[in-house]
């Protein structure tokens, strides 16, 4: 590396930067030689601009990732170096190397509050969800006041085993406090205008108003909720670029439609306050690309939170979450900061997709008992991966797994690599790769005898799509609403034999499930055609019945 550096080229590239002049920045370096053989200083503002540039690829993010390693490796005191390494894993999905890093960094420095927030947030990326609490908890117990990764942490105990809903609600009060804190919030005040509309305004706030599992379950309501009664604004916070051909579906059946996803959060809230709502349903919770901080704040007469979060926020400003009797037993009420709305069935529907691919007997075609789960990798629980080992250990069966994210080559191997420590054969474990078309990924459940839920985070959509194919789902039962989502779906299709109340109990059912040589002739067709006409893709009943909590909460 070049030791000399002239200080008004380093003003410049600055400046560059601040300027967001990335192309000039880009080009003025490459006029010096090749990039690796300049001054540290050089490669890290060089990878800054190609990390921050707006139309960056893939490619780009792992080089810049390469190149801020190289000026860390030459001075390991550039923490800055570092802790971008650590930004553009969260993107590059590339966390090993960078993971083991920050634990040197941390074995010299226990009390580096941004490495400890760090090394919590790539575990929990990696579905490492009991390690990632263990320094969550150091991070608040050193830094009681400390909001970052607080999110991070509360999505972490919904995915961990051995955390109860207690445990998660203190956590969920005390970030609210800080965060209520942080805005003033016993400041804001907020005046609904009850004489203004004409009818009730009820508004719905997303991010996935576009291609994603939210959209699928939502869009049957807006089809079919009663426009002549209620008045229906969507307000997107989906990025104008990702905008699909379901994100003008959706506009096409509301009333009115904003794109807010640049609005910074007073300005948001301002906008929605001048919206003059009646409802405003939060469909995404602390899920990501939130405005939870917005609704904090206030913006609707009533606010509640549905279908993207299925627990409560702790936060003082949602006043209902809707759900059903299934979830949330009636002594439980008191766990949620928010007063529950119950739905008579079942808290959410899927409509039937329209190219529904037929059901086939590829299953029993190689004479091997096929077990299966399409859910999120990080809702692998190690208590999932222990149970599952045992069932695999006892039977002649192979496990299929799909996640429905891209680029998760690190979440497979960290999977992987836990059943094989419990004993499983690598021939038992098979990786299907994410499919863009729906119906190709359909395709994909012909290839399964039975659908082995995860816990204590269950599917949702991969349990409706499951069912819809044939194919029984065998789930654990609950703590909390999230817990027994499962358990929700099975009951309101009459599946009460594939619920399982504890770990020797979820074993000794799928045992017996795979030692049935007809179980595929009990479900199939059958089980799809009951799936249809049942609670579960009833969309119509639905509305009305969604309808009637909207005037349970305006009455």
């Amino acid at each position: 590396m070049n030791k000399i550096v002239d200080q008004n080229f380093i003003n410049k590239l600055v400046n560059y930067l601040q300027t967001k002049q990335h192309k000039k920045l880009q080009l003025e370096v490459k006029l010096l030689g090749k990039i690796e053989d300049q001054h540290p200083i050089i490669i890290f503002y060089y990878a800054v601009s190609l990390s921050s540039y707006e139309r960056v690829t893939k490619e780009d993010l792992l080089y810049a990732t390469d190149l801020f390693e190289k000026v860390y490796l030459a001075d390991k005191s550039n923490l800055l170096a570092l802790h971008n390494m650590v930004r553009l894993s969260f993107t590059t999905k590339k966390f090993f190397k960078v993971k083991k890093y920050v634990e040197e960094e941390i074995e010299k420095n226990k009390k580096n509050e941004k490495l400890i927030e760090s090394l919590a947030m790539i575990n929990h990326f990696l579905g490492n969800d009991d390690v990632s609490i263990k320094y969550f908890k150091d991070l608040y117990k050193k830094f009681p006041e400390h909001l970052g990764g607080r999110i991070t942490f509360i999505t972490s105990l919904q995915y961990a085993s051995n955390v109860n809903q207690k445990e998660y609600l203190n956590e969920c009060v005390n970030y609210a406090g800080l965060l209520e804190k942080h805005l003033n919030i016993h400041k804001q005040y907020f005046q609904f205008d009850s004489k203004k509309n004409k009818k009730p305004k009820i508004a719905f706030i997303s991010a996935d108003f576009k291609k994603h599992s939210i959209s699928r379950f939502f869009t049957h309501l807006l089809s079919n909720i009663n426009k002549k009664e209620f008045e229906i604004i969507l307000i997107s916070n989906v990025n104008i670029k990702f905008k699909d051909e379901i994100s003008e579906k959706l506009k096409k059946l509301a009333d009115e439609w904003f794109d807010i996803r640049n609005y910074s959060d007073d300005e948001l809230t301002n906008f929605i306050r001048s919206l003059n709502v009646d409802i405003l349903i939060d469909l995404s919770g602390y899920t990501l690309n939130n405005r939870h901080k917005v609704l904090a704040r206030r913006c609707a007469k009533n606010q509640i939170v549905w279908l993207g979060f299925n627990n409560t926020l702790g936060l003082k400003n949602y006043d209902y979450l809707i759900a059903d009797k299934n979830l949330i037993m009636k002594n439980e009420e008191k766990m949620y900061k928010e007063k529950i709305l119950f739905l008579p069935k079942i808290w959410n529907v899927l409509s039937v997709p329209e190219n529904l691919p037929s059901i086939t007997d590829d299953k029993i075609k190689n004479n091997i008992f096929t077990f299966g789960s399409f859910n999120n990798f990080k809702k692998i629980s190690n208590d999932t991966i222990e149970v599952w080992s045992k069932i695999l250990k006892e039977n002649n069966s192979q496990l299929i797994l799909k996640n429905s994210f891209p680029d998760s080559e690190e979440y497979k191997n960290n999977i992987y690599n836990k059943f094989i420590k419990q004993g499983v054969s690598e021939k038992q474990i098979i990786f299907l790769d994410r499919e863009k078309m729906e119906d190709d990924h359909y395709k994909h459940y012909n290839k399964i005898n039975l659908a082995l839920d995860t816990f204590p985070y269950p599917g949702v959509t991969t349990s409706f799509e499951s069912i819809l194919m044939g194919v029984p789902v065998l789930t654990m039962n609950g703590f909390n609403f999230n817990s027994r989502c499962g358990v929700s779906i099975n009951k309101n299709i009459g599946m009460l034999d594939f619920i399982a109340n504890n770990h020797y109990e979820y074993v000794s059912i799928a045992k017996k499930m795979s030692e049935d040589h007809e179980l595929h002739l009990k479900n199939g067709i059958k089980l799809r055609e009951k799936a249809i006409n049942s609670a579960l893709f009833d969309t119509k009943l639905f509305a009305k019945e969604f309808e009637k909590v909207l005037w349970k909460v305006l009455n």
